[in-house]
């Protein structure tokens, strides 16, 4: 994929982001950025992103989805659900589809309070968005135990140890995102050590 095409991606996140994000703003709907939008908007990735994840911290989509469905109907986006009951809004951005994922805690997904807290800030587009860490992502794939997780994991371990690339991790604060599972801080570290990032 060429730089081109992927900036094109990125503008086209960022203006869908800033849609999503003023509306869900207006109705007083808090949310932090989660998924792989992270790596090209906080930190300059070149990274192909399909579909925006936004973690909703004080609404549900569950319990109050009138909020959501009408956010959908004034600004014209379709509405759907995943297969684990999760809503998505598909808005229409220069004439391409971007589909935006409404996340919270359920099922599979869970997101430490801590790593809400540790969310920092990012302007996108004059919009302030709070996001994840880069250290807070790679535990959430490396928990996730899949085949495209151990990818993104492996390709992210390249850019690392790249060192035209400037990116860097905090190896302290990426430990104490592990033990944010307690539970599941054996199989993180065997991921992330297996893609070859390093705790040490």
């Amino acid at each position: 994929m060429g730089s081109n095409q992927s900036k094109e991606t990125v503008d086209l996140i960022r203006k869908a982001l800033v849609k999503v994000g003023s509306e869900l703003g207006r109705r007083g709907v808090d949310f932090v950025l989660i998924g792989s939008a992270v790596l090209p908007l906080l930190y300059g990735i070149d990274w192909n992103v399909h579909d925006i994840d936004v973690f909703i911290t004080n609404k549900s989509t569950i319990t109050e989805p009138e909020i959501f469905e009408e956010i959908a109907r004034e600004n014209d986006w379709d509405v759907g659900m995943d297969m684990n009951g999760m809503m998505y809004y598909e808005i229409l951005v220069n004439a391409q589809i971007i589909r935006v994922d409404l996340m919270e805690n359920i099922l599979d997904i869970y997101i430490p309070e801590e790593m809400i807290r540790n969310a920092v800030k990012v302007k996108v587009n004059g919009l302030e968005i709070r996001s994840i860490r880069l250290e807070d992502l790679l535990v959430l794939k490396a928990r996730e135990a899949s085949e495209e997780g151990d990818e993104f994991l492996s390709r992210i371990a390249e850019i690392l140890a790249d060192p035209e690339s400037k990116v860097s991790i905090d190896r302290e604060y990426l430990k104490r995102a592990i033990n944010y599972y307690a539970d599941d801080k054996d199989s993180i570290e065997r991921r992330l050590e297996k893609s070859g990032i390093y705790l040490e």
